[in-house]
């Protein structure tokens, strides 16, 4: 099995189960592990990459959870494929990889990348103190050629330097800040609201005037509680359609 001929990383701050996810995820995308195949077990993945079993199971559940693999009692951990509505994509998972499922091709253009001093706005929402610039990121992301969504990112200058000089033609911003250690999120926390589409966002997704829009605005947090993100997401309503999951907690 291709996954136990795989190697994971210790000398980088990169989160081992992050690594190990990665490993698995590239087996099954590039058809290395087809939809039914068994997976080895917790003990035989740690024991292969030294590692500890809960690494492996954080791994396997975000897997889970994301609908790439499923559990079943007394029988192992199977490959399957996640289950999607026709032209869903989730707001929370990289782009590529949403629209990749659904069968077409993503592309993302970087429109500006910029080091500023940010608004008194934004300062507020990142509980910046005065002086500290941030990084400003704005994309706008194609399926199968058709504008889908423009994306504007501010990050902290001070944790975030890093990313200078990324192609975001081909990094997703999601994996490379889960990949550092310093800046892995822990907590995302979304508005949504409904608009009809702004000037701008008609000019740059090529939208007819009165289209519909799904407007994001994302804050996200390390396990700290430091803002490492604030991202706000322009969703044309005519293409996109999202599914949300919620479960009642127990009293």
């Amino acid at each position: 099995m291709q996954l136990l001929h795989k190697k994971i990383n210790k000398a980088t701050p990169i989160p081992l189960y992050f690594q190990l996810k990665n490993i698995i995820l590239k087996d099954i995308e590039s058809n290395e592990l087809s939809i039914g195949d068994t997976l080895p077990t917790e003990t035989e993945i740690a024991a292969y990459y030294k590692v500890s079993r809960s690494t492996v199971r954080q791994a396997m559940s975000e897997l889970v959870s994301e609908g790439w693999l499923t559990r079943k009692v007394s029988k192992g951990t199977f490959v399957t494929k996640p289950q999607e509505l026709p032209g869903s994509v989730h707001s929370f998972e990289p782009f590529y990889r949403q629209v990749s499922k659904l069968g077409k091709t993503p592309e993302t253009e970087l429109l500006d990348f910029t080091v500023l001093d940010p608004t008194n706005d934004v300062r507020k929402e990142m509980n910046l103190l005065p002086g500290k610039k941030v990084i400003s990121i704005y994309r706008r992301r194609f399926a199968d050629g058709i504008p889908m969504v423009t994306l504007r990112n501010y990050l902290p200058y001070h944790l975030c330097k890093f990313l200078i000089g990324r192609d975001f033609a081909t990094n997703s911003l999601y994996e490379l800040l889960m990949g550092n250690a310093d800046t892995e999120i822990f907590e995302t926390n979304t508005t949504i609201s409904a608009a009809i589409a702004s000037n701008e966002d008609i000019k740059t997704l090529k939208l007819d005037p009165c289209t519909p829009m799904l407007y994001f605005h994302n804050i996200s947090t390390t396990k700290d509680g430091v803002v490492l993100d604030c991202a706000y997401a322009h969703y044309r309503g005519d293409y996109n359609v999202f599914e949300f999951e919620d479960r009642p907690k127990n009293k």
